[in-house]
Protein backbone atom coordinates (compact mmCIF):
# COMPACT_ATOMS: atom_id res chain seq x y z
CA UNK A 1 0.00 0.00 0.00
CA UNK A 2 2.81 1.99 -0.54
CA UNK A 3 2.63 5.87 -2.52
CA UNK A 4 5.52 4.97 -4.04
CA UNK A 5 4.12 3.96 -7.06
CA UNK A 6 6.95 3.98 -9.99
CA UNK A 7 5.21 1.25 -11.95
CA UNK A 8 2.05 2.88 -13.11
CA UNK A 9 3.41 6.40 -12.64
CA UNK A 10 5.37 5.59 -15.90
CA UNK A 11 2.08 4.22 -17.52
CA UNK A 12 0.12 7.61 -16.35
CA UNK A 13 3.10 9.62 -17.74
CA UNK A 14 2.47 7.52 -20.98
CA UNK A 15 -0.84 8.30 -21.42
CA UNK A 16 -0.06 11.83 -20.51
CA UNK A 17 -0.83 13.63 -24.37
CA UNK A 18 -4.46 12.80 -24.40
CA UNK A 19 -5.13 13.06 -20.71
CA UNK A 20 -8.30 14.37 -19.31
CA UNK A 21 -9.58 16.26 -22.25
CA UNK A 22 -13.03 18.15 -20.57
CA UNK A 23 -11.00 18.42 -17.21
CA UNK A 24 -7.50 18.91 -17.22
CA UNK A 25 -4.57 21.48 -18.68
CA UNK A 26 -1.22 20.56 -18.82
CA UNK A 27 1.02 21.86 -15.74
CA UNK A 28 -0.09 25.45 -15.03
CA UNK A 29 1.71 28.78 -16.18
CA UNK A 30 2.56 31.89 -14.75
CA UNK A 31 -0.11 33.93 -16.45
CA UNK A 32 -2.64 30.89 -15.91
CA UNK A 33 -4.93 30.68 -12.82
CA UNK A 34 -3.62 29.55 -9.87
CA UNK A 35 -4.98 25.83 -8.91
CA UNK A 36 -8.21 25.01 -7.25
CA UNK A 37 -8.87 21.54 -5.55
CA UNK A 38 -12.55 20.57 -4.84
CA UNK A 39 -12.80 17.44 -2.34
CA UNK A 40 -16.20 15.64 -2.37
CA UNK A 41 -16.56 13.19 0.12
CA UNK A 42 -19.32 10.61 -0.26
CA UNK A 43 -19.61 9.09 2.77
CA UNK A 44 -19.48 5.35 3.30
CA UNK A 45 -19.13 4.52 -0.70
CA UNK A 46 -17.64 1.61 -0.27
CA UNK A 47 -14.74 0.21 -3.09
CA UNK A 48 -16.51 -3.29 -3.93
CA UNK A 49 -19.57 -0.78 -5.31
CA UNK A 50 -17.27 1.48 -7.25
CA UNK A 51 -16.18 -1.85 -9.00
CA UNK A 52 -19.76 -2.96 -10.24
CA UNK A 53 -20.02 -2.60 -13.84
CA UNK A 54 -23.17 -1.45 -13.73
CA UNK A 55 -23.23 1.11 -11.07
CA UNK A 56 -25.17 3.97 -12.24
CA UNK A 57 -23.18 6.69 -11.92
CA UNK A 58 -22.30 7.94 -15.15
CA UNK A 59 -20.45 10.83 -13.84
CA UNK A 60 -18.10 9.17 -11.53
CA UNK A 61 -17.13 6.93 -14.62
CA UNK A 62 -16.37 9.58 -16.39
CA UNK A 63 -14.06 11.53 -14.05
CA UNK A 64 -12.25 7.61 -13.67
CA UNK A 65 -11.75 7.49 -17.31
CA UNK A 66 -10.88 11.41 -17.41
CA UNK A 67 -8.15 10.71 -14.43
CA UNK A 68 -7.26 8.21 -11.94
CA UNK A 69 -8.62 5.99 -9.48
CA UNK A 70 -7.64 3.47 -6.87
CA UNK A 71 -8.57 0.11 -6.83
CA UNK A 72 -9.19 1.05 -2.90
CA UNK A 73 -8.10 3.39 -0.36
CA UNK A 74 -7.30 2.24 3.13
CA UNK A 75 -9.44 4.11 6.15
CA UNK A 76 -7.33 5.20 9.21
CA UNK A 77 -8.91 2.88 12.68
CA UNK A 78 -11.62 3.61 13.56
CA UNK A 79 -13.34 3.18 10.52
CA UNK A 80 -16.27 6.18 10.85
CA UNK A 81 -16.86 9.47 10.03
CA UNK A 82 -15.12 12.16 11.92
CA UNK A 83 -11.61 10.09 12.44
CA UNK A 84 -11.30 9.55 8.44
CA UNK A 85 -12.08 12.68 7.53
CA UNK A 86 -9.76 14.21 9.51
CA UNK A 87 -7.45 11.78 8.41
CA UNK A 88 -7.74 12.94 5.10
CA UNK A 89 -7.09 16.80 6.28
CA UNK A 90 -4.43 16.04 8.38
CA UNK A 91 -2.62 13.22 7.03
CA UNK A 92 -2.13 11.54 10.22
CA UNK A 93 -3.84 8.55 11.76
CA UNK A 94 -6.24 8.89 15.10
CA UNK A 95 -2.58 8.51 17.27
CA UNK A 96 -1.60 11.73 16.00
CA UNK A 97 -4.90 13.72 15.56
CA UNK A 98 -6.95 12.17 18.44
CA UNK A 99 -9.94 12.08 16.79
CA UNK A 100 -12.00 8.59 17.79
CA UNK A 101 -15.65 9.56 17.44
CA UNK A 102 -18.29 11.87 15.93
CA UNK A 103 -16.84 14.40 18.61
CA UNK A 104 -15.47 15.11 21.68
CA UNK A 105 -15.73 12.42 24.20
CA UNK A 106 -16.72 14.21 27.38
CA UNK A 107 -17.27 12.79 31.11
CA UNK A 108 -15.49 9.72 29.81
CA UNK A 109 -13.66 8.35 33.33
CA UNK A 110 -16.03 9.40 35.99
CA UNK A 111 -18.51 7.79 37.89
CA UNK A 112 -21.46 8.55 35.60
CA UNK A 113 -21.89 7.73 31.75
CA UNK A 114 -19.57 9.90 29.20
CA UNK A 115 -21.00 11.56 26.16
CA UNK A 116 -20.29 13.07 23.48
CA UNK A 117 -20.52 16.65 22.37
CA UNK A 118 -20.80 17.11 18.64
CA UNK A 119 -20.42 20.65 18.79
CA UNK A 120 -17.09 21.05 20.40
CA UNK A 121 -14.70 23.57 18.10
CA UNK A 122 -11.70 21.85 15.96
CA UNK A 123 -9.32 23.65 17.93
CA UNK A 124 -10.46 21.21 20.91
CA UNK A 125 -10.58 17.98 18.74
CA UNK A 126 -7.68 17.73 16.11
CA UNK A 127 -4.29 17.44 18.01
CA UNK A 128 -2.41 18.42 14.25
CA UNK A 129 -2.12 20.52 11.52
CA UNK A 130 -4.73 20.72 8.57
CA UNK A 131 -4.18 21.01 4.76
CA UNK A 132 -6.83 23.83 5.40
CA UNK A 133 -4.96 25.38 8.13
CA UNK A 134 -1.83 25.45 5.14
CA UNK A 135 -3.82 26.31 2.65
CA UNK A 136 -5.19 29.64 4.64
CA UNK A 137 -1.99 30.50 5.25
CA UNK A 138 -0.35 30.49 2.02
CA UNK A 139 -3.06 32.84 1.54
CA UNK A 140 -5.70 30.89 -0.36
CA UNK A 141 -9.21 30.79 -0.06
CA UNK A 142 -10.71 28.13 2.13
CA UNK A 143 -14.73 27.02 2.24
CA UNK A 144 -16.36 23.76 4.38
CA UNK A 145 -19.57 22.24 3.44
CA UNK A 146 -20.92 19.44 6.09
CA UNK A 147 -17.20 19.04 6.77
CA UNK A 148 -16.92 17.35 9.85
CA UNK A 149 -14.20 17.78 13.02
CA UNK A 150 -14.24 21.72 12.01
CA UNK A 151 -16.65 23.90 13.76
CA UNK A 152 -15.56 27.10 14.46
CA UNK A 153 -11.54 26.78 12.60
CA UNK A 154 -10.57 30.23 11.62
CA UNK A 155 -8.85 29.09 8.99
CA UNK A 156 -12.00 28.26 6.66
CA UNK A 157 -13.18 31.81 4.87
CA UNK A 158 -16.23 29.97 3.60
CA UNK A 159 -19.19 27.61 5.25
CA UNK A 160 -22.06 26.15 5.27
CA UNK A 161 -21.87 23.73 8.36
CA UNK A 162 -23.82 20.54 9.07
CA UNK A 163 -25.79 22.32 11.32
CA UNK A 164 -26.27 25.62 9.34
CA UNK A 165 -26.34 28.69 10.79
CA UNK A 166 -29.55 30.66 9.55
CA UNK A 167 -27.48 34.23 9.74
CA UNK A 168 -24.37 32.64 8.36
CA UNK A 169 -23.51 34.34 4.92
CA UNK A 170 -23.85 31.56 2.85
CA UNK A 171 -27.09 30.41 4.62
CA UNK A 172 -28.30 33.90 3.98
CA UNK A 173 -27.45 33.64 0.27
CA UNK A 174 -29.37 30.71 0.02
CA UNK A 175 -32.92 32.30 1.53
CA UNK A 176 -32.74 35.30 -0.58
CA UNK A 177 -32.45 32.87 -4.03
CA UNK A 178 -35.38 31.24 -2.23
CA UNK A 179 -33.94 27.74 -2.10
CA UNK A 180 -34.67 27.33 1.38
CA UNK A 181 -36.33 29.06 3.99
CA UNK A 182 -35.17 29.98 7.22
CA UNK A 183 -37.95 27.95 9.04
CA UNK A 184 -35.91 25.16 7.40
CA UNK A 185 -32.72 25.97 8.56
CA UNK A 186 -33.69 26.36 11.49
CA UNK A 187 -35.40 22.78 11.35
CA UNK A 188 -32.58 21.51 9.17
CA UNK A 189 -32.76 18.05 10.78
CA UNK A 190 -36.03 17.20 10.16
CA UNK A 191 -35.97 16.48 6.25
CA UNK A 192 -34.44 13.74 5.02
CA UNK A 193 -30.96 13.38 4.45
CA UNK A 194 -31.39 13.26 0.49
CA UNK A 195 -33.19 16.81 1.07
CA UNK A 196 -29.90 18.20 3.00
CA UNK A 197 -27.64 16.66 0.71
CA UNK A 198 -28.99 18.53 -2.02
CA UNK A 199 -28.95 21.80 0.21
CA UNK A 200 -25.32 21.13 0.87
CA UNK A 201 -24.69 20.89 -2.48
CA UNK A 202 -26.87 24.09 -3.20
CA UNK A 203 -24.47 25.57 -0.53
CA UNK A 204 -21.08 24.32 -2.47
CA UNK A 205 -22.24 25.51 -6.13
CA UNK A 206 -23.08 29.12 -4.31
CA UNK A 207 -19.80 29.56 -2.57
CA UNK A 208 -18.23 28.45 -6.25
CA UNK A 209 -20.18 30.83 -7.88
CA UNK A 210 -19.69 34.21 -5.57
CA UNK A 211 -16.50 33.31 -3.76
CA UNK A 212 -14.15 30.96 -5.96
CA UNK A 213 -12.78 29.39 -3.03
CA UNK A 214 -8.81 27.78 -3.62
CA UNK A 215 -10.01 24.77 -1.49
CA UNK A 216 -13.12 23.17 -0.98
CA UNK A 217 -14.38 20.61 1.11
CA UNK A 218 -17.49 18.88 0.37
CA UNK A 219 -19.45 16.17 2.41
CA UNK A 220 -22.53 13.89 1.59
CA UNK A 221 -24.27 11.53 3.83
CA UNK A 222 -27.10 10.39 1.88
CA UNK A 223 -25.41 6.18 1.23
CA UNK A 224 -24.63 6.37 4.70
CA UNK A 225 -28.06 7.38 5.58
CA UNK A 226 -29.76 5.12 3.72
CA UNK A 227 -27.35 1.84 4.23
CA UNK A 228 -27.58 2.38 8.16
CA UNK A 229 -31.05 1.47 7.22
CA UNK A 230 -31.32 -0.90 5.03
CA UNK A 231 -27.53 -2.79 4.91
CA UNK A 232 -25.15 -3.27 2.37
CA UNK A 233 -25.26 -3.94 -1.59
CA UNK A 234 -28.64 -3.49 -2.11
CA UNK A 235 -30.85 -1.73 -4.58
CA UNK A 236 -31.26 1.68 -1.79
CA UNK A 237 -28.01 1.98 -1.92
CA UNK A 238 -27.53 1.88 -5.58
CA UNK A 239 -30.05 4.48 -6.10
CA UNK A 240 -28.63 6.86 -3.47
CA UNK A 241 -25.61 6.41 -5.59
CA UNK A 242 -27.26 7.60 -8.57
CA UNK A 243 -28.55 10.63 -6.85
CA UNK A 244 -25.08 11.54 -5.16
CA UNK A 245 -23.40 11.26 -8.87
CA UNK A 246 -26.04 13.98 -9.96
CA UNK A 247 -24.81 15.88 -6.86
CA UNK A 248 -21.44 15.61 -7.90
CA UNK A 249 -22.49 16.26 -11.43
CA UNK A 250 -23.85 19.87 -10.17
CA UNK A 251 -20.54 20.56 -8.48
CA UNK A 252 -18.41 20.18 -12.01
CA UNK A 253 -21.27 22.19 -13.35
CA UNK A 254 -20.90 25.12 -11.08
CA UNK A 255 -16.89 24.64 -11.65
CA UNK A 256 -17.46 25.11 -15.67
CA UNK A 257 -20.00 27.64 -15.52
CA UNK A 258 -17.91 29.77 -13.03
CA UNK A 259 -14.93 29.13 -15.82
CA UNK A 260 -12.53 27.85 -13.67
CA UNK A 261 -13.07 23.87 -15.09
CA UNK A 262 -9.36 24.21 -16.36
CA UNK A 263 -7.41 25.19 -13.11
CA UNK A 264 -9.68 23.10 -10.97
CA UNK A 265 -8.93 19.52 -9.80
CA UNK A 266 -11.78 17.48 -8.60
CA UNK A 267 -10.72 14.60 -5.63
CA UNK A 268 -13.73 12.25 -4.89
CA UNK A 269 -12.60 9.98 -1.77
CA UNK A 270 -14.71 8.09 0.81
CA UNK A 271 -14.40 7.66 4.72
CA UNK A 272 -15.05 3.95 4.86
CA UNK A 273 -17.32 1.46 3.77
CA UNK A 274 -20.25 -0.42 5.15
CA UNK A 275 -21.18 -4.42 5.99
CA UNK A 276 -24.84 -5.85 6.85
CA UNK A 277 -26.06 -6.81 10.23
CA UNK A 278 -28.56 -8.92 11.83
CA UNK A 279 -27.34 -8.62 15.74
CA UNK A 280 -27.17 -5.70 18.25
CA UNK A 281 -24.31 -6.09 21.59
CA UNK A 282 -25.00 -3.76 24.34
CA UNK A 283 -21.23 -3.32 25.61
CA UNK A 284 -22.50 -2.06 29.35
CA UNK A 285 -24.53 -5.13 29.76
CA UNK A 286 -21.98 -7.07 30.57
CA UNK A 287 -20.32 -4.07 33.00
CA UNK A 288 -23.55 -3.66 34.54
CA UNK A 289 -23.11 -7.00 35.69
CA UNK A 290 -20.18 -7.75 37.02
CA UNK A 291 -20.87 -4.33 39.54
CA UNK A 292 -18.86 -2.11 37.33
CA UNK A 293 -21.56 0.44 37.38
CA UNK A 294 -22.95 0.15 40.72
CA UNK A 295 -23.06 3.67 42.82
CA UNK A 296 -20.54 1.56 45.17
CA UNK A 297 -17.76 0.48 42.40
CA UNK A 298 -14.44 1.19 43.05
CA UNK A 299 -13.43 1.94 39.33
CA UNK A 300 -16.81 2.12 37.42
CA UNK A 301 -16.50 1.68 33.73
CA UNK A 302 -18.46 2.40 31.14
CA UNK A 303 -18.54 1.67 27.48
CA UNK A 304 -19.52 3.93 24.01
CA UNK A 305 -21.01 2.22 21.19
CA UNK A 306 -20.14 2.73 18.13
CA UNK A 307 -21.32 0.01 15.63
CA UNK A 308 -18.38 -1.47 14.57
CA UNK A 309 -16.33 -1.28 17.96
CA UNK A 310 -17.23 0.28 21.56
CA UNK A 311 -15.03 1.84 23.61
CA UNK A 312 -14.78 1.14 27.27
CA UNK A 313 -13.61 3.80 30.05
CA UNK A 314 -13.02 3.08 34.07
CA UNK A 315 -12.11 5.64 35.92
CA UNK A 316 -8.64 5.48 37.91
CA UNK A 317 -8.04 2.81 35.07
CA UNK A 318 -4.88 0.50 35.98
CA UNK A 319 -3.11 -2.13 34.09
CA UNK A 320 -4.41 -4.96 36.00
CA UNK A 321 -8.02 -3.34 35.97
CA UNK A 322 -7.63 -3.33 32.26
CA UNK A 323 -6.75 -6.61 32.16
CA UNK A 324 -9.86 -7.55 34.16
CA UNK A 325 -11.93 -5.82 31.49
CA UNK A 326 -10.32 -7.87 29.04
CA UNK A 327 -11.14 -10.70 30.83
CA UNK A 328 -14.92 -9.66 31.03
CA UNK A 329 -14.94 -9.51 27.15
CA UNK A 330 -12.76 -11.96 25.69
CA UNK A 331 -14.31 -15.18 24.93
CA UNK A 332 -17.59 -13.50 25.05
CA UNK A 333 -20.54 -14.24 22.23
CA UNK A 334 -20.29 -11.95 19.38
CA UNK A 335 -16.88 -10.52 20.43
CA UNK A 336 -14.00 -10.49 17.90
CA UNK A 337 -11.36 -8.83 19.98
CA UNK A 338 -10.86 -6.92 23.26
CA UNK A 339 -7.53 -4.90 23.24
CA UNK A 340 -5.91 -3.09 25.72
CA UNK A 341 -4.43 0.06 25.06
CA UNK A 342 -0.94 -1.57 23.77
CA UNK A 343 -2.65 -3.75 21.19
CA UNK A 344 -4.51 -1.01 19.90
CA UNK A 345 -1.73 0.98 19.47
CA UNK A 346 -0.49 -1.46 17.40
CA UNK A 347 -3.40 -0.84 14.48
CA UNK A 348 -2.68 2.92 14.92
CA UNK A 349 -5.33 3.73 18.01
CA UNK A 350 -4.12 6.70 20.88
CA UNK A 351 -3.01 5.39 24.20
CA UNK A 352 -4.30 6.99 27.54
CA UNK A 353 -1.24 8.25 28.03
CA UNK A 354 -0.85 10.31 24.93
CA UNK A 355 -4.82 11.56 24.50
CA UNK A 356 -7.44 11.67 27.23
CA UNK A 357 -9.87 10.43 23.93
CA UNK A 358 -7.92 7.19 24.00
CA UNK A 359 -9.86 3.98 25.32
CA UNK A 360 -9.20 1.48 28.81
CA UNK A 361 -10.30 -1.25 26.54
CA UNK A 362 -10.86 -0.87 22.60
CA UNK A 363 -13.67 -3.92 21.52
CA UNK A 364 -14.43 -4.79 18.18
CA UNK A 365 -17.10 -7.28 17.07
CA UNK A 366 -17.43 -9.88 15.22
CA UNK A 367 -19.17 -9.84 11.48
CA UNK A 368 -22.71 -9.32 11.34
CA UNK A 369 -22.61 -8.11 14.90
CA UNK A 370 -22.28 -4.34 15.89
CA UNK A 371 -22.31 -2.55 19.02
CA UNK A 372 -25.64 -0.77 19.82
CA UNK A 373 -27.59 0.20 23.30
CA UNK A 374 -31.40 -0.25 22.02
CA UNK A 375 -31.84 -2.87 24.38
CA UNK A 376 -30.64 -1.72 27.68
CA UNK A 377 -30.92 -4.73 29.44
CA UNK A 378 -30.49 -7.46 26.58
CA UNK A 379 -26.68 -8.12 25.67
CA UNK A 380 -27.35 -10.07 22.38
CA UNK A 381 -30.45 -9.08 20.54
CA UNK A 382 -31.23 -10.00 17.04
CA UNK A 383 -33.05 -7.21 15.09
CA UNK A 384 -33.62 -6.28 11.30
CA UNK A 385 -30.71 -6.27 8.39
CA UNK A 386 -29.26 -3.04 8.93
CA UNK A 387 -25.57 -1.27 8.28
CA UNK A 388 -22.75 -0.75 10.19
CA UNK A 389 -19.38 0.39 9.86
CA UNK A 390 -15.85 0.55 12.45
CA UNK A 391 -14.67 -2.82 12.09
CA UNK A 392 -11.22 -3.01 11.70
CA UNK A 393 -9.29 -1.21 8.60
CA UNK A 394 -8.35 -5.05 7.07
CA UNK A 395 -12.00 -5.72 6.12
CA UNK A 396 -12.80 -5.68 2.69
CA UNK A 397 -16.10 -3.98 2.91
CA UNK A 398 -14.56 -1.34 4.94
CA UNK A 399 -12.15 -0.05 1.64
CA UNK A 400 -12.94 4.03 0.24
CA UNK A 401 -12.75 4.76 -3.19
CA UNK A 402 -10.65 7.54 -4.53
CA UNK A 403 -11.00 9.36 -7.96
CA UNK A 404 -8.77 12.56 -9.17
CA UNK A 405 -9.15 13.96 -11.88
CA UNK A 406 -8.56 17.70 -13.34
CA UNK A 407 -5.28 20.20 -13.70
CA UNK A 408 -2.18 18.53 -12.29
CA UNK A 409 -3.48 15.07 -12.53
CA UNK A 410 -1.54 12.79 -15.25
CA UNK A 411 -2.99 9.61 -16.51
CA UNK A 412 -6.33 8.93 -18.03
CA UNK A 413 -8.52 5.75 -16.85
CA UNK A 414 -5.63 4.75 -15.11
CA UNK A 415 -6.02 2.50 -12.39
CA UNK A 416 -3.48 3.11 -8.66
CA UNK A 417 -2.81 0.36 -6.42
CA UNK A 418 -4.39 0.81 -3.25
CA UNK A 419 -2.97 3.18 -0.34
CA UNK A 420 -3.59 4.95 2.91
CA UNK A 421 -5.97 7.91 3.12
CA UNK A 422 -3.61 9.64 5.29
CA UNK A 423 -1.57 10.58 1.37
CA UNK A 424 -4.76 12.63 0.54
CA UNK A 425 -3.52 15.69 2.60
CA UNK A 426 -0.09 15.92 1.21
CA UNK A 427 -1.51 15.27 -2.00
CA UNK A 428 -3.57 18.34 -1.92
CA UNK A 429 -1.12 20.64 -0.92
CA UNK A 430 1.13 19.77 -3.91
CA UNK A 431 -1.86 19.97 -6.16
CA UNK A 432 -2.04 23.69 -4.37
CA UNK A 433 1.21 24.29 -4.53
CA UNK A 434 1.52 24.97 -0.72
CA UNK A 435 4.10 23.51 1.46
CA UNK A 436 2.50 20.37 4.10
CA UNK A 437 5.78 18.55 4.99
CA UNK A 438 4.91 17.19 8.77
CA UNK A 439 2.41 14.92 7.84
CA UNK A 440 2.73 10.96 8.41
CA UNK A 441 0.99 10.26 4.58
CA UNK A 442 3.04 11.01 1.75
CA UNK A 443 1.81 13.12 -1.56
CA UNK A 444 0.75 10.29 -4.46
CA UNK A 445 3.55 11.74 -6.27
CA UNK A 446 2.80 9.26 -9.33
CA UNK A 447 -0.91 10.32 -9.98
CA UNK A 448 0.68 14.11 -10.54
CA UNK A 449 1.91 15.88 -13.29
CA UNK A 450 5.39 17.25 -13.87
CA UNK A 451 5.64 20.40 -11.78
CA UNK A 452 3.62 19.33 -9.08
Amino acid sequence: MSSDITGWRLLAAATLAASIAALSPSVHATDTPRPKVVVISLDAFGAQSLREPELPAPTLHALMQQGVHAASMQPINPTITWPNHTAMVTGDNASLHHVLVNGLIVGQRESTPPHIDMNAAKSKLVAVPTVYDAAHAAGLVTAEVDWVAIMDAPTIDWRFPEKPNPDGAIEQDLVKQGIVTRAQLMQFGEPSQAWRDRMYTNAAVDIIRRHHPDLLLLHLLALDSIEHETGYGNNAGRNTIAFLDDRVKEVIDAVRAAGELDNTTFVIVSDHGQESVHHLLNPNVPLREAGLQASTANRPAFAIPEGGFALVFQKNATDDSRQALKKLFAGKAGIRAALTPDAAAKMGWPVPATSDQAPDLLLYPANDYEFDDKYATQYDAPTLQGGAHGYPNSEPLMQAIFIAAGTGIQGKGVEIPAFHNVDVAPTIARLLHIRFDDAEGKPLTGILAPGY
